[in-house]
């Protein structure tokens, strides 16, 4: 299981982040108070969701501060593994050793399921912001999804989408659906049905693993969107890119440890909140930017091959998948939430918006 890097490393991480808890000084009255609060991520600040937490969101919050003088906050960047490894920040928020992250909802299909909507509904968006503001909307409309973050101690200020669009990446070339059949595929989680349902068998993996089990054959290809493809080298091992338009996803959430919330100040708690959508905006606005800059690195340095697959093979991979869209309400429905409500919000937003949906998934 990813996650912290072992039981003795949770423990002295908690001990050593304690101290980084929210603090206001002691100083006198009408002086500027230092709140001290940990940024955690596993991921290095490459990657879209990091680098935008630490140039864009903490800046943010720090220019809003700074009108009135009250308070200041002193940050302690923790990210690249320093405390959690990938995958591992809801746990980390959890516990306490991070008071702000960005979670992975991709990899929390059982701790974050009402997240994991887009992944049951794909070829269905290309747009990231669409798909992010989308989730917003749910998010502020079902109380579900509050409530399911409360089970994990922490408040989620903004979902975002850092992916684009997922293609499947292999080292021999690929040029149709039957070509999938029997190949070993490196998937997260909720997309692994993906390409279990065109024969090929579902590896789990994420990003950091990805590269290093390809070049050793733990699998023969996987499926990631291109500026990780190329941002991770994944493309190296893999140089035969398929590309379906499976479509976007959103997959991760910044959150705040719920104590560590409800004890800052409301002009502190307003500033994150102000925030928060800068940095799902600069978040997409990098994925946009490096996807050029790493589709050319891969096409030049690795020498890339991309393949269109055809729309009626993208339409025979979308109908060949089980009713993914209508199993994920029902089970939502069984655990007491609103799911079958909450996909058709999903899906009358993308039908309102135009998007080149290739199966109605709240319809079946």
């Amino acid at each position: 299981m990813i996650g912290y890097k072992s039981k003795h490393a949770l423990a002295a991480a908690a001990a050593v982040v304690s101290a980084l808890a929210i603090t206001a000084s002691t100083a006198p009255a009408n002086a500027q108070e230092t709140i001290k609060l940990a940024l955690i991520s596993g991921y290095p600040p490459l990657t879209s969701w990091t680098g935008a937490a630490v140039e864009t969101f903490i800046p943010k919050i720090a220019e809003s501060l700074a009108k009135s003088g009250n308070f200041k906050i002193e940050w302690n960047i923790a990210i690249s593994g320093q405390v959690v490894r990938a995958t591992g920040e809801l746990e980390g928020i959890e516990a306490g050793v991070g008071d702000v992250g960005i979670v992975v909802t991709a990899a929390e299909p059982s701790k974050a399921p009402l997240y994991a909507v887009s992944f049951n509904t794909p070829f269905t968006t290309l747009d990231m912001t669409l798909l992010s503001d989308t989730m917003k909307t749910l998010a502020d409309k079902f109380p579900a999804y509050d409530a399911g973050w409360d089970k994990f101690n922490q408040v989620s200020l903004q979902p975002a989408s850092a992916v684009d669009n997922m293609m499947i990446w292999t080292k021999k070339k690929v040029t149709k659906l039957t070509d999938l059949k029997g190949m070993k595929i490196g998937a997260i989680g909720p997309n692994l049905r993906w390409v279990q349902a065109v024969g090929a068998i579902g590896v789990n993996t994420d990003l950091v693993r990805a590269y290093s089990a390809l070049s050793t054959g733990v699998f023969t290809g996987a499926i990631f969107w291109p500026a990780a493809a190329g941002q991770f080298k994944i493309c190296e091992p893999a140089p035969y890119a398929l590309e379906a338009d499976i479509g976007a996803v959103s997959g991760f959430a910044l959150n705040v440890n719920k104590d560590v919330w409800n004890g800052l100040p409301d002009e502190v708690k307003n500033a994150f909140i102000e925030a928060a959508p800068l940095w799902k905006t600069d978040n997409i606005a990098r994925v946009k930017k490096v996807t050029g800059i790493m589709v050319n690195r891969c096409t030049k340095k690795f020498g890339t091959e991309f393949t269109k697959l055809s729309d009626a093979e993208r339409s025979q991979w979308a109908n060949s998948l089980p009713s993914l869209g209508k199993e994920w309400a029902e089970q939502r429905n069984k655990a007491g939430e609103p799911g079958t409500e909450i996909l058709k919000t999903y899906m009358d937003a993308m039908r309102a918006a135009n998007q080149p949906i290739a199966r109605h998934w709240d319809r079946e």
